[in-house]
């Protein structure tokens, strides 16, 4: 008994040093396992494939087949976009939001460069527009070079002025799409005439 009490005495007065082997191989292991914990916390159990996320292609065909869109339909015009994912949000933003046909607002959102400036007309125009009125307002997003500001223009004349919105947009595509005006100290009129040359003096004959 007493060795006993002796062993356990020295075993628990014996000093500790913090550098020592076991020491750092406590302080790494629980590290590393804490590091594991940490990085298996942040990383989903079962991550998207890479490939599926970045393909805009995928998508574009999906959003379509959503709008209930043939595939043959489908398959062209995600093949022949330069942006697919603009393109199939264009068409699904109107289709979901809107009167218009999902067909005839692919054939505009494929016509125009800017498709998400497209279907930000089309939308606020329809909100405040009756159902007859749809594939007007569809053509004349189309035809407006500035989709957005065009939109605000109708909708704010809309607001403080009693327009329908055929007349609304018709004021709207003039002042908002022309070229710029000439400066305002330009006043149009005809050329003044080219100054005339004094003949020579011919000596007389």
């Amino acid at each position: 008994m007493m060795i006993r009490k002796i062993r356990s005495r020295l075993g628990s007065s014996a000093p500790t040093y913090p550098n020592s082997p076991r020491q750092r191989w406590r302080k790494g292991g629980v590290l590393g396992l804490s590091l594991v914990a940490v990085t298996v916390g942040l990383i989903p159990l079962n991550p998207a494939p890479a490939e599926a996320r970045k393909n805009a292609y995928d998508r574009c065909a999906a959003e379509l087949l959503d709008s209930q869109l043939p595939a043959e339909t489908v398959a062209l015009a995600c093949s022949a976009a330069l942006r697919p994912e603009e393109l199939s949000e264009c068409v699904a933003e109107i289709d979901s939001r809107t009167d218009i046909l999902a067909e005839d607002a692919l054939t505009r959102c494929q016509q125009v460069r800017r498709p998400l400036e497209l279907a930000t007309c089309v939308v606020d125009i329809s909100d405040d527009s009756t159902e007859g009125e749809a594939p007007l307002i569809l053509d004349f997003c189309r035809r407006s070079l500035l989709p957005t500001q065009f939109s605000r223009c109708v909708v704010g004349l809309q607001n403080q002025i009693d327009l329908v919105t055929s007349q609304a947009m018709s004021v709207c595509i003039d002042t908002r799409d022309r070229v710029d005006s000439p400066l305002p100290n330009f006043i149009p009129g005809r050329e003044p005439p080219a100054p005339t040359r004094p003949s020579p003096n011919l000596p007389s004959t």
